[in-house]
């Protein structure tokens, strides 16, 4: 093929942060700003994304299994979405915007096994085809305030006995700010790709205009 023929490789921008972040609501505004510069996109989630990837995702969230096989899971469903949907879409010159991706796994999987954290970036490395995000934000929320806003969301349907609850949205605040400070330490350790928005009375526009000048500059 001549190489002036050759489509441009997408780009593949994360989201991430605690439940209750806000970060889905900036995946969808982001997406609409793609599409309002004429900027191919798709927006996709982890775990998800695939019907396969779906199908675990359901079983991840609901029940409840052992640390390992919650990671092994996670990963079997990331090795579907990449191959059938995340890599094929940016060969095509798409940019994906992806609610979650590794970095959560290495928090709320990786956290729970001795070593955890190094484990799901070897993982990644040894057993996915060769991407990682070109730029990830982490959406800096303080816990307790992602914490209340996941129960506002719940209303009254906030109980461990409710199913329409996923089992993460009923952990405590310790549980939140665990997470919370994992999310600190790989932006700290990653500064290059993860890129920290600290959220305290930014407006969602104003927020969705933070992280689009930071597309911009990718």
């Amino acid at each position: 093929m001549n190489s002036t023929n050759r489509v441009k490789r997408g780009r593949f921008i994360t989201l991430e942060g605690v439940d209750g972040s806000g970060k889905s609501t900036q995946c969808r505004m982001l997406k609409e700003y793609c599409i309002s510069q004429n900027i191919p996109v798709m927006s996709t989630r982890e775990p998800g994304g695939t019907e396969i990837a779906e199908e675990m995702r359901s079983i991840l969230v609901h029940r409840d299994l052992l640390p390992m096989s919650e990671l092994l899971q996670v990963m079997a469903a990331r090795y579907d979405h990449i191959v059938k949907k995340i890599l094929p879409t940016i060969e095509a010159g798409y940019t994906v915007i992806c609610d979650r991706f590794i970095d959560s796994t290495a928090c709320y999987q990786g956290l729970e096994i001795d070593g955890g954290m190094d484990l799901v970036y070897s993982l990644h490395q040894q057993l996915m085809p060769p991407i990682m995000p070109d730029i990830t934000f982490f959406i800096d929320v303080e816990p307790a305030l992602a914490m209340e806003r996941v129960r506002v969301r719940n209303g009254n349907n906030y109980s461990s006995s409710n199913l329409r609850n996923n089992r993460f949205d009923i952990k405590d605040l310790d549980y939140y700010k665990k997470i919370h400070n994992g999310f600190r330490t790989l932006a700290d350790k990653y500064p290059n790709r993860i890129k920290t928005i600290k959220v305290t009375a930014l407006s969602t526009p104003t927020l969705t205009i933070r992280l689009s000048q930071n597309i911009i500059m990718i």
